[in-house]
């Protein structure tokens, strides 16, 4: 689809909100931010024009403000960004996103969780009733466990209390290390053990799982008859939500020894779970990595090798691996992707290099400019697709986290 799908459209409809707003969507994926911001700005004023009771049925206005905000956040106009999130919470609409995101922008300004969660309640009480589980779940989201925590406590036993703040409730004390307080309340819930509390990174959270890493840390090694004995599948897949649950060291124990295939599901596990430094550091103590294995770990652990070399800049590193990967599995989509994305990396790097030593102005610098700018362009497409990993805010907080237990 090109912008020609909205363009003829508004020859006809100037004044569509929704049309201007899907412009404003496909200028934004493609890295057109100017573009972009100028479009919201014309949905927003058209749609403010219309309120008078000929608002566009299709057009969702508070939907585009939080959109409108997300890309000003993005262009480091905080004071307008926040506006835009404002609409969100006068209206009530996408609320908790947009808490999140003034969570996000306060974050990077420096302020503490503490801070964090007293401006945030300020701001949802000015617009909302109701307030403590919006804000305690939108702490959840930015990894603020301990606000969060406090939020939730001060609740529990309100009627607007769901089963999925409880269980954000529960996680919360175990990341900040109240493991008692945590089994109280898993007990209380008296849900089954193999219910599934949550999904983290693909990874299923399970209660028993959790009840033995809450007793495992409790206890350790000495735990008894408290802690049962776990199979070899079981001993893993605990160990992996221990490090989603922020348990590193321990889950490093409760696995003692691993294979090979199991050291390399705990790399992943650690990537995954936004412990990026962690997982590096793990693959450079590898002496090679599995580039000619099959199985999906294998391949998995490659292409997070791949993006660690493609983030430091290692373009044509990250390229050769990314490349291996997709010869042995032609259907790894991301892999082709991630090299795409490497070549045009290191060509970007290349004219950059070559724009220092030219007059700025000639015909040869515009016509460098022109493909750098085209360069950019195609990297927001390939950025569209996802082919490199995500992390949530909360997983963001993971990047610089160590450790001392080391796996063999």
């Amino acid at each position: 689809m090109n912008n020609d799908h909205f363009a003829f459209p508004l020859k006809s409809q100037p004044e569509s909100s929704s049309l201007h707003f899907k412009s404003a969507l496909w200028y934004r994926s493609r890295g057109m931010l100017d573009e972009a911001v100028s479009c919201f700005e014309q949905a927003l004023s058209f749609a403010k024009s219309q309120n008078n009771g000929n608002a566009e049925p299709n057009f969702d206005e508070t939907l585009c403000w939080l959109e409108y905000g997300k890309l000003l956040r993005s262009l480091e106009l905080n004071r307008q960004a926040a506006a835009a999130f404002q609409h969100c919470l006068i209206q009530n609409r996408y609320a908790r996103e947009a808490l999140v995101e003034i969570g996000m922008m306060h974050s990077q300004a420096g302020m503490n969780d503490s801070e964090i969660a007293h401006q945030l309640a300020n701001l949802a009480s000015e617009s909302m009733p109701n307030t403590e589980i919006i804000v305690a779940e939108s702490l959840w989201t930015l990894g603020a466990y301990t606000a969060a925590a406090e939020i939730y406590a001060s609740c529990l036993d309100e009627r607007s209390y769901s089963e999925s703040n409880l269980v954000h409730y529960i996680l919360c004390l175990i990341y900040i290390n109240q493991f008692n307080e945590a089994l109280a309340l898993l007990s209380r819930k008296a849900v089954h053990q193999e219910h599934v509390l949550l999904m983290t990174a693909q990874h299923l959270i399970r209660t028993t799982e959790v009840i033995y890493v809450c007793k495992w840390c409790l206890h350790g090694m000495k735990g008894g008859a408290a802690l049962p004995v776990l199979s070899r599948y079981e001993a893993l897949e605990t160990a992996k939500t221990a490090i989603a649950l922020g348990k590193i060291d321990e889950a490093l124990t409760i696995l003692s020894s691993p294979t090979t295939h199991e050291y390399n599901e705990l790399i992943y596990t650690m990537y995954k779970q936004g412990y990026r430094e962690l997982a590096a550091l793990r693959i450079s103590e590898m002496e090679h990595l599995p580039l000619h294995e099959r199985n999906q770990i294998s391949l998995e652990l490659c292409f997070i090798a791949a993006e660690i070399q493609y983030d430091i800049g290692n373009y044509e590193e990250a390229a050769s691996i990314f490349e291996i990967i997709y010869l042995t599995d032609p259907n790894h989509s991301c892999a082709r992707f991630g090299a795409a994305s490497s070549y045009l990396q290191q060509t970007r790097k290349s004219l950059n290099a070559r724009l220092e030593g030219i007059i700025v102005g000639s015909e040869m610098y515009i016509k460098i400019e022109q493909y750098l700018n085209n360069i950019s362009r195609a990297l927001q497409i390939l950025h569209i697709t996802k082919w490199h990993t995500e992390w949530t805010p909360a997983q963001q907080r993971n990047q610089l986290a160590t450790t001392t237990v080391m796996f063999h």
